[in-house]
Protein backbone atom coordinates (compact mmCIF):
# COMPACT_ATOMS: atom_id res chain seq x y z
CA UNK A 1 0.00 0.00 0.00
CA UNK A 2 1.28 3.10 -1.30
CA UNK A 3 1.87 5.88 1.38
CA UNK A 4 -0.45 9.24 1.64
CA UNK A 5 2.67 11.31 0.56
CA UNK A 6 3.39 9.32 -2.13
CA UNK A 7 -0.33 9.78 -3.38
CA UNK A 8 0.26 13.76 -3.03
CA UNK A 9 2.99 13.95 -5.02
CA UNK A 10 1.96 11.71 -8.10
CA UNK A 11 -1.22 14.00 -8.00
CA UNK A 12 1.36 17.16 -7.63
CA UNK A 13 3.07 15.67 -10.59
CA UNK A 14 0.14 15.40 -12.74
CA UNK A 15 -1.23 18.64 -12.22
CA UNK A 16 1.64 19.95 -12.76
CA UNK A 17 1.85 17.99 -16.25
CA UNK A 18 -1.46 19.16 -17.11
CA UNK A 19 -0.97 22.62 -16.76
CA UNK A 20 2.32 22.35 -18.73
CA UNK A 21 0.09 20.62 -21.42
CA UNK A 22 -2.48 23.25 -21.41
CA UNK A 23 0.03 26.10 -21.37
CA UNK A 24 1.15 24.80 -24.51
CA UNK A 25 -1.71 24.31 -26.47
CA UNK A 26 -2.79 28.17 -25.78
CA UNK A 27 0.37 29.02 -26.76
CA UNK A 28 -0.28 27.13 -30.05
CA UNK A 29 -4.07 28.70 -30.29
CA UNK A 30 -3.19 31.86 -29.24
CA UNK A 31 -1.58 33.90 -32.74
CA UNK A 32 0.88 36.37 -32.09
CA UNK A 33 -0.94 40.05 -32.58
CA UNK A 34 -0.10 41.36 -36.04
CA UNK A 35 0.36 45.30 -35.95
CA UNK A 36 -0.62 47.63 -38.39
CA UNK A 37 2.85 47.98 -39.92
CA UNK A 38 3.31 44.37 -40.71
CA UNK A 39 0.22 44.07 -42.82
CA UNK A 40 1.55 47.07 -44.53
CA UNK A 41 4.83 45.75 -45.03
CA UNK A 42 3.18 42.50 -45.97
CA UNK A 43 1.12 44.22 -48.58
CA UNK A 44 3.78 46.30 -50.30
CA UNK A 45 5.55 43.25 -50.77
CA UNK A 46 3.22 41.40 -52.53
CA UNK A 47 2.99 44.42 -55.04
CA UNK A 48 6.64 44.41 -55.04
CA UNK A 49 7.90 41.08 -55.57
CA UNK A 50 6.38 40.77 -59.44
CA UNK A 51 7.96 44.14 -59.88
CA UNK A 52 11.18 43.22 -58.77
CA UNK A 53 11.15 39.71 -60.60
CA UNK A 54 9.94 41.43 -64.14
CA UNK A 55 13.62 44.58 -63.44
CA UNK A 56 16.13 41.54 -61.97
CA UNK A 57 18.10 44.50 -61.18
CA UNK A 58 20.82 42.65 -59.36
CA UNK A 59 22.15 45.75 -57.60
CA UNK A 60 21.32 45.96 -54.01
CA UNK A 61 21.39 49.68 -53.73
CA UNK A 62 19.22 50.21 -57.04
CA UNK A 63 16.61 47.37 -55.31
CA UNK A 64 16.85 49.11 -51.96
CA UNK A 65 16.10 52.77 -53.62
CA UNK A 66 12.71 51.22 -55.77
CA UNK A 67 11.59 49.27 -52.31
CA UNK A 68 11.83 53.07 -50.88
CA UNK A 69 10.05 55.14 -53.47
CA UNK A 70 7.08 52.08 -53.69
CA UNK A 71 7.03 52.57 -50.05
CA UNK A 72 5.79 56.19 -50.37
CA UNK A 73 3.99 56.03 -53.23
CA UNK A 74 1.67 53.36 -52.17
CA UNK A 75 1.28 54.92 -48.90
CA UNK A 76 -0.22 58.19 -50.28
CA UNK A 77 -2.10 55.95 -52.50
CA UNK A 78 -3.84 54.59 -50.06
CA UNK A 79 -4.45 57.19 -47.79
CA UNK A 80 -5.63 59.38 -50.89
CA UNK A 81 -8.03 55.79 -51.99
CA UNK A 82 -9.53 55.88 -48.16
CA UNK A 83 -10.54 59.48 -48.72
CA UNK A 84 -12.55 59.24 -52.48
CA UNK A 85 -12.66 55.72 -53.20
CA UNK A 86 -16.58 56.60 -52.43
CA UNK A 87 -16.93 59.14 -54.88
CA UNK A 88 -15.23 57.75 -57.46
CA UNK A 89 -17.67 54.39 -57.46
CA UNK A 90 -20.16 56.63 -57.79
CA UNK A 91 -18.86 58.36 -60.80
CA UNK A 92 -17.81 55.00 -62.35
CA UNK A 93 -21.36 53.92 -61.90
CA UNK A 94 -22.86 57.28 -63.26
CA UNK A 95 -20.67 56.08 -66.32
CA UNK A 96 -21.69 52.79 -66.86
CA UNK A 97 -25.47 53.95 -66.41
CA UNK A 98 -24.68 56.76 -68.69
CA UNK A 99 -22.90 53.97 -71.49
CA UNK A 100 -25.83 51.82 -70.97
CA UNK A 101 -27.78 54.46 -72.55
CA UNK A 102 -25.61 54.87 -75.49
CA UNK A 103 -25.85 58.63 -73.45
CA UNK A 104 -22.02 60.34 -74.95
CA UNK A 105 -22.78 63.23 -73.16
CA UNK A 106 -23.71 62.42 -69.89
CA UNK A 107 -20.99 59.55 -70.49
CA UNK A 108 -18.24 61.65 -71.07
CA UNK A 109 -19.31 64.09 -67.84
CA UNK A 110 -18.87 61.61 -65.65
CA UNK A 111 -15.19 61.02 -67.17
CA UNK A 112 -14.58 64.56 -66.85
CA UNK A 113 -15.34 64.18 -63.09
CA UNK A 114 -13.23 61.06 -62.49
CA UNK A 115 -10.31 62.93 -64.19
CA UNK A 116 -11.24 65.82 -61.45
CA UNK A 117 -10.82 63.71 -58.96
CA UNK A 118 -7.65 62.09 -59.69
CA UNK A 119 -6.09 65.39 -60.83
CA UNK A 120 -5.68 65.53 -56.70
CA UNK A 121 -3.32 62.75 -56.60
CA UNK A 122 -1.00 63.96 -59.72
CA UNK A 123 1.36 65.80 -57.18
CA UNK A 124 1.95 62.15 -56.06
CA UNK A 125 1.80 60.20 -58.87
CA UNK A 126 4.27 63.06 -60.78
CA UNK A 127 6.28 62.49 -57.77
CA UNK A 128 6.80 58.39 -58.24
CA UNK A 129 7.70 58.14 -61.70
CA UNK A 130 10.23 61.32 -61.43
CA UNK A 131 11.43 58.87 -58.24
CA UNK A 132 11.75 56.01 -60.35
CA UNK A 133 13.38 57.51 -62.90
CA UNK A 134 16.33 58.47 -60.81
CA UNK A 135 17.36 54.94 -60.79
CA UNK A 136 15.82 52.71 -63.21
CA UNK A 137 16.26 53.69 -67.33
CA UNK A 138 13.04 54.63 -69.57
CA UNK A 139 12.74 50.96 -70.17
CA UNK A 140 12.79 49.85 -66.91
CA UNK A 141 10.01 52.45 -65.66
CA UNK A 142 7.75 51.24 -68.92
CA UNK A 143 8.49 47.59 -67.30
CA UNK A 144 7.62 48.80 -64.11
CA UNK A 145 4.17 50.60 -64.99
CA UNK A 146 3.59 47.52 -67.37
CA UNK A 147 3.33 44.96 -64.33
CA UNK A 148 1.16 47.66 -62.42
CA UNK A 149 -1.15 46.91 -64.86
CA UNK A 150 -1.15 43.51 -65.89
CA UNK A 151 0.89 43.59 -69.22
CA UNK A 152 -2.76 45.75 -70.51
CA UNK A 153 -0.88 47.67 -73.16
CA UNK A 154 0.44 45.27 -74.71
CA UNK A 155 -2.02 42.57 -74.93
CA UNK A 156 -4.78 45.37 -76.31
CA UNK A 157 -2.39 46.34 -78.54
CA UNK A 158 -2.17 43.73 -79.97
CA UNK A 159 -5.58 43.03 -80.20
CA UNK A 160 -6.26 45.28 -81.85
CA UNK A 161 -3.50 44.54 -84.70
CA UNK A 162 -5.66 41.77 -85.19
CA UNK A 163 -9.10 43.40 -85.53
CA UNK A 164 -7.95 45.88 -88.07
CA UNK A 165 -4.98 44.30 -89.66
CA UNK A 166 -4.79 47.17 -92.19
CA UNK A 167 -4.18 50.74 -89.78
CA UNK A 168 -0.60 52.44 -90.90
CA UNK A 169 2.02 52.81 -88.92
CA UNK A 170 0.78 56.38 -88.12
CA UNK A 171 -2.21 55.01 -86.93
CA UNK A 172 -0.72 52.10 -85.09
CA UNK A 173 1.57 54.76 -83.35
CA UNK A 174 -1.79 56.84 -82.31
CA UNK A 175 -3.38 53.66 -80.86
CA UNK A 176 -0.01 52.93 -79.19
CA UNK A 177 -0.14 56.18 -77.62
CA UNK A 178 -3.87 56.55 -76.35
CA UNK A 179 -3.35 52.73 -74.93
CA UNK A 180 -0.12 54.37 -72.96
CA UNK A 181 -2.57 56.96 -71.73
CA UNK A 182 -4.66 54.48 -70.38
CA UNK A 183 -1.62 52.65 -68.13
CA UNK A 184 -0.75 56.04 -67.22
CA UNK A 185 -4.20 56.67 -65.29
CA UNK A 186 -4.87 52.90 -64.36
CA UNK A 187 -1.52 52.22 -62.24
CA UNK A 188 -2.87 55.17 -59.74
CA UNK A 189 -6.08 52.40 -59.62
CA UNK A 190 -6.18 50.53 -56.04
CA UNK A 191 -8.90 47.63 -58.18
CA UNK A 192 -8.15 45.89 -61.42
CA UNK A 193 -11.85 46.36 -62.12
CA UNK A 194 -11.08 50.38 -62.30
CA UNK A 195 -7.56 49.81 -64.10
CA UNK A 196 -9.90 47.72 -66.98
CA UNK A 197 -11.89 50.89 -66.68
CA UNK A 198 -9.75 53.67 -67.67
CA UNK A 199 -8.71 51.00 -70.69
CA UNK A 200 -12.21 51.13 -71.47
CA UNK A 201 -12.24 54.82 -71.36
CA UNK A 202 -9.36 54.68 -74.08
CA UNK A 203 -11.19 52.30 -76.24
CA UNK A 204 -13.60 54.73 -76.83
CA UNK A 205 -11.48 57.29 -77.77
CA UNK A 206 -9.60 55.04 -79.72
CA UNK A 207 -12.62 53.54 -81.67
CA UNK A 208 -15.48 56.01 -81.43
CA UNK A 209 -13.86 59.25 -82.03
CA UNK A 210 -10.34 58.07 -83.96
CA UNK A 211 -10.48 55.13 -86.33
CA UNK A 212 -13.87 56.15 -86.73
CA UNK A 213 -13.11 59.36 -87.99
CA UNK A 214 -10.03 57.42 -90.33
CA UNK A 215 -12.88 55.94 -91.81
CA UNK A 216 -13.07 52.50 -89.96
CA UNK A 217 -16.45 51.13 -88.82
CA UNK A 218 -14.88 48.98 -85.61
CA UNK A 219 -18.79 47.64 -84.59
CA UNK A 220 -18.64 45.62 -87.54
CA UNK A 221 -14.61 45.27 -87.65
CA UNK A 222 -14.99 43.20 -84.02
CA UNK A 223 -18.00 41.53 -85.66
CA UNK A 224 -16.48 40.27 -88.64
CA UNK A 225 -13.12 39.19 -86.06
CA UNK A 226 -15.48 37.72 -83.82
CA UNK A 227 -16.62 35.50 -86.22
CA UNK A 228 -13.06 34.80 -87.97
CA UNK A 229 -12.79 33.63 -84.08
CA UNK A 230 -15.35 31.33 -84.53
CA UNK A 231 -14.80 29.74 -87.71
CA UNK A 232 -11.01 29.25 -87.28
CA UNK A 233 -11.96 27.50 -83.91
CA UNK A 234 -14.17 25.35 -85.73
CA UNK A 235 -11.80 24.36 -88.27
CA UNK A 236 -9.24 23.91 -85.36
CA UNK A 237 -11.92 21.83 -83.80
CA UNK A 238 -12.37 19.60 -86.68
CA UNK A 239 -8.69 19.23 -87.50
CA UNK A 240 -8.01 17.65 -83.88
CA UNK A 241 -11.17 15.25 -84.02
CA UNK A 242 -10.96 14.28 -87.74
CA UNK A 243 -14.08 12.24 -88.24
CA UNK A 244 -13.53 7.96 -88.59
CA UNK A 245 -14.30 6.44 -91.45
CA UNK A 246 -16.86 3.40 -91.55
CA UNK A 247 -15.46 0.22 -92.44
Amino acid sequence: MKSPLFCVALLGSLLLTQIQIEAQTNAVLVAPAVSAADKEAATLEKHLKPILTALSLNDVGKEAKVRETFAAYFKALNVWHDANDAQIKLLWNEFNEARGKQDVTNAAAALAKIDGVYATFQPSHEKFVSDLSTVLTPAQVETVKDVLTINKVKVTYDVYLQIFPTLTDAQKAVVLQNLKAAREQAIDCALMTEKSAFFKKYKIKIEDEYLTAQGYDPKQARKDFAAKQKTEAAAKKTSDNPPTENK
